[in-house]
């Protein structure tokens, strides 16, 4: 493969790579609390909701707080996993040679 060849397959990785991001960006991922508490984020960590499945949960604001952080927690860490497996698809491709 000469210089200008890899150039072009880089080039078309990179291309590649940024569109499995924006898709990352574009999809929703949810994550339940405790079954009270639903936070669905999306992929850019953009929130998207949160409904409150036990409507006890906001007569203690103390509790409700905790829920919503815990949910979204959860959700930002699905987020994160996805990202880590685009990432690491990417740099295995990188290492190993590129399939183009």
């Amino acid at each position: 493969m000469n210089m200008q060849q890899m150039i072009q397959a880089m080039n078309k990785m990179q291309r590649q790579y940024q569109k499995d991001l924006d898709a990352l960006g574009a999809k929703e991922f949810s994550y339940t609390a405790n079954g009270a508490v639903k936070v669905t984020l999306k992929g850019s960590m953009e929130m998207v909701s949160v409904e409150f499945l036990d409507k006890d949960v906001i007569e203690d604001p103390e509790m409700l707080a905790d829920m919503i952080k815990m949910a979204y927690d959860g959700a930002k860490a699905i987020i994160n996993e996805e990202e880590d497996k685009i990432q690491a698809k990417y740099q295995s491709m990188a290492k190993g040679g590129m399939p183009f």
